[in-house]
């Protein structure tokens, strides 16, 4: 776990985001504990969008126990999940584990600098394009990202909504090969950071450099838009791919769901 400057800032930027979102969404909700976590529901079925994260270095337990009791009062059944920096103390653990939140994962925190003498690459494949959506594409980003992460369309689509992809924030990208979509990705901008998600490619076009290909497209919009820090959560499935792009690994969250 590292407390430094840049971290914590991505994290603020995170967060803010986070609650940008939750205040789009017709059926969203956040709400601010008294030492800043943030408790922001979405009404997603992903665990990750709806519930408690805290910027802080050392969270207060009095305070994540707090907003999980108003977190009850409104996932109304909905996945949920605590992610917080770092190696949480024991009483935060069981007070996760007292609202049914015993699962315990981490994720790696990963940063990039950004500036204007950074290589920007683009695919290796001169058959592959990759373009920003447009706010009425939502069917067809969920459509890529459901064929690449094994999930219902459905599911992504009642999140990323066109009203959600319309807003100023919020950037989808599609990476087509010969016209087909085949890969998709999301840039959420706050300030001078930019944060990617949901960087996936469909199988049968895996291996083609198409996630660096989306990944790289975001990376110079947002420096572009003013961006000067890339953050993101990665699988340990897709380090090798950020870690390429020049991320690295600024310290690790602590993930309680269900």
């Amino acid at each position: 776990m590292t407390n430094s400057d840049e971290a914590f800032k991505a994290t603020q930027a995170f967060q803010a985001a986070v609650a940008e979102l939750a205040d789009v969404l017709p059926n969203g909700f956040r709400e601010n504990g008294s030492g800043g976590a943030l408790l922001a529901t979405t009404g997603s079925m992903i665990p990750a969008l709806n519930g408690i994260m805290s910027a802080a270095h050392s969270p207060d337990k009095a305070e994540i126990a707090q907003l999980c009791d108003m977190a009850e009062a409104h996932v109304q059944g909905l996945p949920w999940s605590i992610r917080l920096r770092g190696e949480p103390e024991d009483g935060i653990v069981a007070v996760a584990a007292e609202h049914g939140l015993t699962t315990r994962t981490q994720q790696p925190f990963m940063l990039l600098k950004l500036d204007a003498d950074r290589a920007w690459q683009e695919s290796a494949q001169a058959s592959a394009s990759v373009r920003p959506l447009g706010d009425d594409e939502d069917e067809l980003f969920a459509e890529v990202l459901g064929a690449a992460f094994g999930a219902p369309p459905m599911i992504i689509a009642s999140l990323y909504t066109p009203l959600v992809l319309s807003q100023p924030f919020v950037r989808a990208y599609v990476a087509e090969v010969d016209g087909v979509p085949a890969a998709a990705g999301l840039a959420i901008l706050t300030e001078e950071h930019v944060g990617l998600a949901n960087i996936g490619t469909v199988s049968d076009y895996r291996h083609l450099g198409l996630g660096r290909a989306v990944t790289e497209a975001i990376l110079r919009d947002g420096y572009a838009a003013g961006a000067r820090t890339a953050y993101l959560h990665s699988s340990e499935e897709a380090l090798p791919l950020f870690e390429h792009a020049g991320f690295r690994t600024a310290e690790f969250w602590t993930f309680f769901t269900a």
